[in-house]
């Protein structure tokens, strides 16, 4: 009943905020948090009606309404001032619409829950809505359609779109265009369409809202009320879909789609009836764990030891609240792709396998107890992502239930298990096969994904047989002993014993969590010395994740987590999770690092999969492009992927192993143990890592990144790059590393970002993807203006960049000092923001390490600078630095159809290398 409360939520034993249930007078349901020390403040409100709503002659309704509800209200008219408001004071906010939802959020510094809250609200109360901004978010609607062109991921959603029930509104084109949100030749104009829409769709009844502050319940509940209780119930129903996703006789079915990257793909997908309704008894979730087990055994080890796949996943894929498709993608080899029959009765054999011995009571009270350790345990996320997904999962499941849903495994239904894996069979199969060699013979409507569709004969499906594989054993890497070791956090101690190495160490227990963070950099000058073995120093990062993550996946699933990844000095091996189990894991990745033969059949999966990704480079969104060819100008040593490629081809696994013998007799090691571990326990960590690798060099042996220095002559560079869109990296550059001037130059950028992204974006219309940013170069600073356009050329854009700049530095004198201190306390609040979790302390520490800032107290350096700045010297950044006669610039733009030679190494060339 509407006006009840309760605080009856099941919560985890490491969660130390109250929360309470309620419902609002007007059906609206609420759940507040309260977090004494948190600093930052935040909520989200769900409402549950989406894309799948939209008119059918209004296709990208629901996310057009999702942009327009920004651009004022009768209580706060100026289309800005929400952003303005949100980022003078430390926060930021966003928004999503999917198929059957639309998510708002925002976090801010937590002194400002209420005003920030207050503004909020009126989105859903008195939006204005109003006529002047409609062409122009259209635009910026068709500019986020357009920049998404060349997205694979986009391209088959289109296409699975455009094969499904037409009946089902999962069919309908759910991102807008200037076409289909036009009013042309229809009853209703845009707008009018739109306020019907709002009045038809969004109602209080509908609405779940998740409020987490640092004010008590009861301030909390009072805020929800007064701000809230004015949502109008309009008393409207969750509309269901009685249409199937397929139309009969239409599966088994077969998809080739033709993909933009080189990459080869094999997908089975099976539509089963929605499963949150059993989230106590998680019946997909229990299948997915061992359909997509990776360890020894497994379906995908099967499938690797042949030499066909890199990887596989399984779980449900898009979902209704009717209906979702289990999906089993396997990425393939090139040799996997011409055996995709074999793949795919391989799959079928293995589901043969669950069906007749793999659902157990014992495997299922495994899943449970890890899934309880990890609900035991949880550590926090930020408070923004929290109360997004708190709000997205209330229309799912019961309030008490909220917080512990995802982790409950309450009941072993066999029958039920059983009845799920009953739809996976050859009669009931979507099967997709995604490769550049692909035929086609159609275009999808929206994204011009190239496709073919066809009936499957089930008949050729014939399951292998269930001998080559072997079901899990019992996962010997469950924590027993989680035990807190417990300690006041310090700052990390260099405690090495030998001048070859680093043992940075803080026994940390602030998270209330048996687990630690251990970090080791092996580091070579030989690592990068050329592309060669920079190419090298990656294949052999790369296959050591290869070949040891058959061993290590029951790790993961343990709750233990390791990566290893190349960086210029060399690789760096990590590992997480709980402590207990840890040593086993390092144990085992150095005996493999020093002592394991380079298989073939590992060295042609890594040799693949790098030069699939180096190949797909190219594909990767048109401004994460020019980004990377900024980096690629101002930072030595740095090769770009067709020199990557061309070092790559003529490898040979002889030349890794000989690497290997090179590199590690060629190291110094810069290590960090951070958690729930003793100093003593740290050194027999680092002792056995010393004593495996036996490092024989010093820091001073191993040469770093080196930074380039513009001249304060514009300095223009012109990628090759293929896109529909065009873009512009405008990047202005510091010319000291200290603190003040990395303090300066973040105040910059913030005091750009809001006003920046308005005009060029809101008013002028320029693309989607707007943004100013601080862009520093290790410890060098910088600022990036950034704008991707479907409609504007280079020159122009960079023409608007400038009058803006020049505009804002004239007005920046005359900047309200309350105004500028709000600026100020937003940016400090956000340097001194509290690390969520362990991982994050651990991650802030090993940056401050690498960027040799070992007093580990840079944030609160930079925070002290940014206090003791004044306008006037802000203005005489602008003015010398970014508008003035000192300004060192570098330009990086692409203009549409346009084919350039890069020359980022002959840029390089030509620039001093800074000092830092």
């Amino acid at each position: 009943m509407p006006n009840q409360s309760t605080t009856d939520i099941i919560k985890s034993e490491n969660d130390s905020r109250s929360y309470r249930s309620l419902t609002l007078q007007n059906q609206l349901e609420v759940i507040v948090i309260s977090d004494p020390d948190t600093d930052k403040a935040a909520a989200a409100l769900n409402v549950a009606t989406g894309s799948g709503n939209d008119p059918d002659d209004y296709p990208g309704l629901a996310h057009f309404l999702e942009h327009m509800l920004f651009l004022g209200t009768e209580k706060y008219p100026e289309a800005g001032e929400y952003q303005s408001f949100i980022s003078k004071h430390g926060g930021s906010h966003n928004a999503f619409t999917s198929f059957e939802d639309t998510n708002y959020f925002f976090e801010v510094d937590s002194d400002y829950l209420s005003p920030t809250l207050d503004r909020f609200a009126q989105f859903f109360i008195s939006p204005l809505f109003s006529e002047e901004y409609v062409k122009r978010e259209i635009n910026a609607v068709h500019s986020e359609y357009q920049s998404k062109l060349r997205d694979d991921g986009r391209r088959q959603f289109d296409i699975l779109k455009a094969i499904i029930n037409p009946a089902h509104p999962y069919s309908k084109f759910s991102t807008g265009s200037l076409e289909t949100l036009s009013s042309k030749g229809k009853a209703l104009s845009t707008r009018e369409a739109m306020l019907n829409f709002y009045q038809t769709e969004y109602s209080a009844n509908r609405m779940s809202l998740v409020i987490l502050g640092k004010e008590s319940l009861n301030q909390l509940e009072q805020l929800a009320r007064e701000l809230f209780s004015p949502v109008i119930n309009r008393e409207l129903k969750v509309k269901e879909v009685n249409q199937p996703l397929f139309t009969e006789g239409q599966l088994p079915g077969l998809l080739t789609i033709k993909p933009l990257k080189a990459r080869h793909e094999l997908k089975l997908q099976f539509p089963i009836p929605q499963s949150t309704p059993f989230y106590r008894e998680k019946p997909t979730g229990y299948l997915a764990n061992l359909i997509g087990h990776e360890g020894n055994g497994s379906l995908l080890s099967a499938l690797k030891a042949r030499g066909w796949a890199t990887g596989l996943s399984a779980g449900r894929g898009i979902s209704t609240r009717e209906n979702s498709l289990f999906s089993i993608a396997i990425n393939l080899t090139e040799d996997g792709y011409k055996h995709q029959s074999e793949v795919i009765n391989a799959v079928f054999s293995y589901l043969q396998l669950l069906n007749q011995s793999g659902i157990e009571l014992w495997r299922y009270q495994e899943q449970k107890v890890l899934a309880e350790q990890e609900f035991r345990f949880r550590e926090q996320i930020s408070p923004i992502h929290y109360v997004s997904n708190l709000a997205f999962s209330m229309p799912r499941y019961p309030a008490q239930d909220l917080l512990v849903a995802p982790y409950l495994m309450d009941n072993f239904n066999e029958s039920l298990i059983r009845e799920y894996l009953s739809y996976m069979t050859p009669d009931n199969v979507l099967i997709t096969r995604i490769s550049p060699d692909a035929e086609t013979d159609q275009v999808s409507p929206w994204f011009n994904g190239s496709y073919a569709f066809k009936a499957a004969s089930s008949d050729k499906i014939v399951p292998l047989s269930s001998n080559i594989f072997k079901l899990p054993e019992p996962n010997p890497f469950i924590a027993s002993n989680l035990h807190l070791k417990k300690a006041q956090p310090t700052r990390p101690i260099n405690i090495s014993p030998v001048p070859q190495a680093t043992l940075w160490f803080s026994h940390d227990t602030e998270f209330n969590t048996p687990k630690a963070q251990q970090y080791f950099s092996l580091q070579s000058p030989v690592s990068s010395e050329s592309v060669r073995n920079a190419v090298l120093s990656q294949m052999l990062s790369s296959w050591l994740k290869e070949v040891s993550n058959e061993f290590a996946y029951p790790a993961r699933l343990a709750g233990l987590d390791y990566t290893v990844y190349k960086h210029i000095r060399g690789i760096t091996i990590q590992l997480g999770g709980y402590d207990e189990q840890q040593h086993q894991l390092l144990d085992k990745l150095l005996y493999l690092l020093t002592r394991t033969p380079i298989d073939q059949e590992s060295w042609q999966l890594v040799k693949q999969s790098l030069i699939k990704r180096w190949k797909n480079a190219d594909k990767a969104p048109l401004y994460h492009q020019i980004m990377g060819e900024t980096s690629a100008v101002l930072m030595t040593p740095d090769w770009n992927e067709k020199q990557l490629l061309s070092a790559i081809e003529p490898l040979t696994l002889k030349d890794l192993e000989a690497f290997r013998s090179q590199f590690l007799s060629q190291i110094y090691i810069d290590s960090m143990i951070i958690g729930n571990m003793t100093q003593e326990e740290a050194l027999n960590s680092f002792n056995t890592v010393i004593s495996t690798l036996k490092p024989t060099l010093t820091k001073q042996d191993v040469p770093g990144i080196r930074v380039h220095a513009l001249t304060e002559n514009l300095l223009q560079h012109q990628p090759e790059i293929e896109h529909n869109d065009n873009a512009v990296v405008h990047y202005y550059q510091g010319q000291s590393a200290s603190i003040k001037d990395q303090a300066l130059w973040m105040l910059a950028a913030r005091l750009l970002e809001a006003p920046y992204y308005h005009e060029m974006r809101t008013q002028q219309q320029l693309g989607y993807i707007v943004f100013a940013s601080y862009h520093p170069m290790m410890k060098l600073p910088g600022l990036s203006l950034i704008v991707q356009s479907p409609g504007h050329t280079p020159e122009d854009i960079t023409q608007r960049s400038n009058t803006f700049i020049q505009t804002f530095s004239q007005q920046l004198p005359d900047m309200p000092d309350r105004e500028f201190e709000q600026q100020k306390a937003g940016l400090i609040a956000n340097l001194l923001e509290k690390d969520d979790h362990l991982k994050a302390r651990s991650q802030g520490y090993w940056r401050d390490m690498a960027l040799e800032y070992t007093g580990f107290d840079r944030r609160q350096q930079l925070a002290t600078a940014v206090e003791q700045l004044s306008l006037q010297d802000i203005s005489q950044l602008f003015n010398k630095e970014i508008n003035g006669n000192q300004s060192r610039q570098l330009i990086v733009s692409y203009q549409s159809g346009s084919t350039r030679f890069s020359d980022s190494g002959t840029l390089k060339a030509r620039l001093p290398a800074v000092d830092q």
